[in-house]
This record gives C-alpha cells, sequence and structure tokens, in this order.
C-alpha cells in the first residue's frame, strides 16, 4: 500500500521576503455586475460562518498549527459573500517552488450555498485581485475546482485527484459496515482479517507514540516508496502533522508482527469525516494482507467512535489516470465512486506562469537525463 496522499514532494519553508504586502482588510472586494464580494476574516468568524458543514481539515483553525511549523505561513482567510450571507470560505497558505512564491488553499474553497460555474469563476477573479493588491510576489493560486475554465491550469507540480472512495462508516458495526461494501470486498477484508491474526499481528491506536518509537515506525514508508517509486518526506512532516494536530485531528494506527511495525496509517480527521492522508506497508506484510487487515481494523474503530466516513484519498479518472492502480484496492471498499473538486492552478499573471512552466519542464528534463538538480 503506497501513502495515500498523491503529494510526495519534499515541502520547505516559504520565505519571509518577497515584496512588500498590504494586510488583509476588512472591506469586501466586489465587481460591476455580480453581488458577491470577497471579505477577509479571522479563524473565528470564518468558523462561526461554516458552522455545522463539513470542513476538511486542511481549512480548519488548527491546520494552520501544521503549516506555520514548518515554515509556511497562513496568507489569508475570506469569505464569499452574497448579500452578507457566505457563499464560500477560504484559507490560503504561502508556499514556494523553486523560489517563487504561490498561494495553497488545500481542499478550499469550502462551498457552503450553490457552487456554480459563474460563482466558482467569480470567486478566482476576486481573489486575483486581492493577490495583486497585497502581495505582487504571489505567482499563482493553487486551489480547488469542480468546473473546468479558461483560467484553470493543470498543476505544475503534484497530482491531484477528482475522485475518491469512502468506506461508509455510519452502519457501525463491523458486519454491518461489510455488509455495505461490495462483494469482493466484504471477501477480501474478512480474509486479511484472518490471515493477520493467523500470522500473529497486532493492530492499534499509537497516536501517543514518542519520536523514538515514531522513528522505527517511519522506517517502513522507507520501504514502501523504495518499492513503489516515489520519494516519501522526511520524518519531521509526519511527526510534525501528529504532533501539531493532536490526537483530536490526527490518529496513528499500527501493524505489528512480534513486536515489529509492518503497516500504518496516519488518519486526520474533521467532524464527523475521516481521512487516510498517509500509509505505508512492507514487503513483507504482504503475505499476511497487513496494509488490508490494517485498513479494515481503521475504519471499524472509527466507526466505533461515531465517524461518518473514511476517504480514502485518491482514484483514478480520464484526468489523473497514474491513480489508476490505486484506485483498484480502494474501489473494494466503497459501492461507488465519490466525485470530488480537483485542485488547479490559477495563474496570477499568465505571462509568469508560463515561464514557471517552461524552467519547471527544464528542470525535469534535466533531471531525467541525470544532470545537475535544479530547485
Amino acid at each position: 500500500m503506497s501513502t495515500h496522499s498523491p503529494s510526495q514532494s519534499s515541502p520547505r519553508p516559504a520565505s519571509q521576503g518577497g515584496a512588500a504586502q498590504r494586510p488583509a482588510v476588512p472591506r469586501a472586494l466586489s465587481t460591476p455586475g455580480r453581488s458577491e464580494t470577497l471579505r477577509a476574516v479571522d479563524g473565528r468568524e470564518m468558523r462561526i460562518a461554516v458552522g455545522n458543514s463539513p470542513m476538511p481539515v486542511e481549512q480548519a483553525e488548527c491546520w494552520q498549527r501544521f503549516e506555520e511549523a514548518l515554515g509556511r505561513r497562513l496568507w489569508g482567510r475570506y469569505l464569499y459573500e452574497d448579500g452578507g450571507k457566505p457563499v464560500a470560505a477560504i484559507a490560503l497558505y504561502r508556499y514556494e517552488l523553486a523560489g517563487q512564491a504561490f498561494l495553497w488553499a488545500k481542499h478550499g474553497p469550502v462551498w457552503l450555498k450553490e457552487q456554480s460555474p459563474q460563482r466558482e469563476a467569480h470567486l478566482r477573479e476576486l481573489l486575483r485581485m486581492e493577490v495583486k493588491r497585497r502581495d505582487r510576489s504571489i505567482r499563482f493560486i493553487r486551489m480547488h475546482a469542480r468546473y473546468g475554465a479558461k483560467d484553470l491550469r493543470e498543476l505544475i507540480s503534484t497530482i491531484t485527484y477528482d475522485r475518491t472512495y469512502v468506506i461508509d462508516l455510519t452502519p457501525k458495526t463491523p458486519e454491518a459496515i461489510a455488509a455495505a461494501m461490495p462483494k469482493d470486498g466484504r471477501r477480501a477484508v474478512k480474509r486479511a482479517e484472518r490471515v493477520a491474526r493467523e500470522a500473529g499481528c497486532t493492530i492499534s491506536d499509537e497516536t501517543g507514540l514518542d519520536r523514538q518509537a515514531f522513528e522505527e515506525v517511519y522506517e517502513v514508508l522507507r520501504e514502501t516508496a523504495e518499492r513503489d517509486g516515489f520519494s516519501p518526506h522526511g520524518s519531521e512532516v509526519y511527526w510534525t502533522m501528529l504532533t501539531s494536530l493532536g490526537p483530536e485531528h490526527a490518529r496513528l494506527f499500527v501493524l505489528r508482527q512480534d513486536g515489529v511495525p509492518h503497516a500504518w496509517d496516519l488518519i486526520l480527521t474533521s467532524g464527523k469525516d475521516s481521512v487516510a492522508y498517509y500509509g505505508a506497508s512492507s514487503n513483507a506484510s504482504r503475505s499476511f494482507r497487513g496494509a488490508e487487515a490494517l485498513d479494515w481494523w481503521a475504519a471499524c474503530a472509527l466507526a466505533q467512535e461515531g465517524y461518518r466516513g473514511l476517504d480514502l484519498m485518491g482514484a483514478g479518472s480520464t484526468r489523473v489516470p497514474e491513480l489508476y492502480t490505486v484506485g483498484q484496492y480502494k474501489k473494494r471498499y466503497a459501492q461507488h465512486v465519490t466525485e470530488v473538486d480537483g485542485a488547479w492552478d490559477v495563474p496570477v499573471s499568465r505571462v509568469v506562469y508560463r515561464g514557471l512552466v517552461s524552467a519547471k519542464r527544464m528542470r525535469d528534463a534535466l533531471r531525467s537525463r541525470g544532470g545537475e538538480q535544479v530547485d
């Protein structure tokens, strides 16, 4: 089982330099011909506006602790409103790519009212206006959208997903959860549960482990990465995620055999929803179906705690065929695929963005020829 998150490039702390910035102000931005406006808010006002609507953990206030622990500061929180009533909310963080600044609103915006193509495009227009007003060093905005549009570009780095599989946890009991899964999935999880038990495996919630114990768990990811051909983050990223978000929002489930870790899931939670953000499994664990047994155990444990779904984060689609294989594994856990808003790059300046794309292609070409790597 490879890591659940499509993004595996190592992050770097964002530079605090760049053009002088004007602070976010409470005045609302607007354009002629549209009633919706954009207004800067603080975390409390955004939280109140969202209310009981589902909010991805990356858009919640707790996420700021994680980003800032890695040197990436909050750039701003905004409400997109119509007649003073919230339509969407978004939190953006300042990142860097090859020395160039961009804003990343992971799984944002959070839509609270009708999400139309016109509203999506208008929100992006207002955000570009705000970026040009506040910070001329920002080259593009990375955010999510449901509808294609001329101002959207495929991601210059990493990959996204617009389809996923979510394990329905509302039936609560393992028997009822399995009954709601496809037939081959029911057989697979029961077989994995049995095989792992016969192999002497134990599975537990190890969220409170110390750093030394975590380093041992992290080594499983190195093996996963070597097997599946990706570059993992350093261990400090995963450790920081666990410790900065805390047990209320970040959990670590580990499968062990004879005390040795062979598979783990780092699961993030927000409200009643959970997402399998990262995961790893050893080569040896394949012989006793460790990854399957772990995913099933974690799902059942979360169901008992009252969570309504476990999002397995990503499956293949016509836009992202790279995720086809991992999607074949995940599809056994749910009767149907769930469509989600994929991420896009929104250039602030199309000319500058084209230059970034060209530079990225040149760096990739150098790497593929074994030349000097350019950061």
